[in-house]
């Protein structure tokens, strides 16, 4: 079920990510000092590889249809699989990465342009004085 090479690398590099930061942050703090960038490369690196190892293909598609399968009945799943095969199904997950992407510009277009953005910086600074611009 609508799981793609495309979107089995993106929870990969979902998971890397957030492992990478993890282990890092708790490098950092038995450091007691920030990583080098080459530190950080190593760590994502060494990560990248294990995530890899664990998450092949196979055991990714068989996490996902466990889930698919706490989610859905099996006449549920027969409906979504004939979907998923239609011709409006395979264009819909052909579209999903680009659609996901091109809602994501538009969140962040939302929020640059929101009304309520100055009151949020104002508040930011009223709490955090630190964050104020230095008066000349």
């Amino acid at each position: 079920l609508m799981l793609d090479d495309q979107l089995r690398r993106d929870l990969n590099e979902q998971v890397t990510a957030g492992l990478t930061v993890a282990v890092a942050s708790s490098l950092q703090t038995r450091l007691n000092r920030r990583l080098l960038d080459l530190e950080w490369r190593m760590v994502a690196d060494i990560v990248g590889r294990f995530v890899t190892d664990t998450l092949g293909p196979a055991r990714t598609d068989e996490l996902a249809a466990e889930v698919y399968a706490r989610r859905f009945d099996e006449t549920e799943l027969r409906e979504l699989l004939a979907f998923q095969r239609s011709p409006v199904g395979r264009k819909a997950a052909r579209l999903a990465p680009l659609i996901a992407i091109e809602t994501a510009e538009a969140i962040n277009a939302e929020i640059r342009s929101s009304p309520a953005l100055p009151r949020m910086v104002d508040e930011l600074e009223r709490a955090f004085p630190v964050l104020k611009p230095e008066s000349p």
